[in-house]
């Protein structure tokens, strides 16, 4: 789901700077390299240069930006940061010039304000949590499936020991340990249930 959401980023930012939408409106995308080219002035840094890789018709490109360091004369820092695939060098690139803005906001405090910018990672941010509460999702279904496999094998035994002619005592004793059992899985699952609703709504 992360890497479509990402592919989906990366393809936008193949089309055309500026583009019809409805209503007559006008639509200008801002370039994040036009914002990288802030954020290099602000960091006093060089011109950005990009390094690429092709596989399968698609494109990877990685962006380095020469940093000095404010503390240390004559000393320099590489900042370096890989963006996500595209169809086209051109995305490829603003696909590492974002990513180089995050890695400048991360290594070296620079706050960006530019709402496109701002908007794509936010878009990127939700995409996580939704990858995260996915991987939530699946482990409490391998785990919901593991435990009513339990519950058959443990109803197998009772079966087995209904028709084999076991007192009753002893087959109360294994379907009170398999009630006993089953209502604690039941709170388990309940009480996940409920942190990863309260995650969701804290996020919204």
């Amino acid at each position: 789901m992360l890497q479509a959401a990402c592919k989906q980023v990366c393809d936008a930012r193949d089309r055309p700077a500026v583009r019809p939408v409805s209503g007559g409106i006008v639509a200008a995308h801002v370039s994040c390299r036009t914002v990288l080219a802030d954020v290099v002035k602000a960091l006093e840094g060089s011109i950005p240069f990009y390094s690429f890789e092709s596989a399968d018709g698609l494109y990877v490109a990685t962006g380095f930006v020469i940093v000095p360091l404010p503390v240390e004369f004559d000393e320099f820092t590489l900042l370096e940061a890989t963006g996500c695939a595209s169809t086209t060098k051109d995305g490829a690139e603003e696909a590492a010039a974002s990513a180089l803005i995050q890695a400048a906001s991360r290594d070296f405090g620079v706050v960006v304000t530019n709402s496109n910018f701002s908007d794509v990672e936010d878009l990127q941010k939700k995409n996580e949590k939704l990858l995260r509460h996915n991987m939530l999702l699946k482990s409490g279904w391998a785990q919901t499936i593991n435990h009513v496999e339990i519950l058959q094998k443990t109803l197998e035994h009772i079966t087995l020991d209904a028709v084999g002619g076991s007192s009753r005592k002893s087959i109360g004793i294994l379907a009170h340990g398999a009630a006993v059992w089953a209502e604690e899985s039941v709170w388990m699952a309940t009480a996940a249930v409920e942190e990863l609703s309260s995650e969701l709504m804290d996020e919204t």
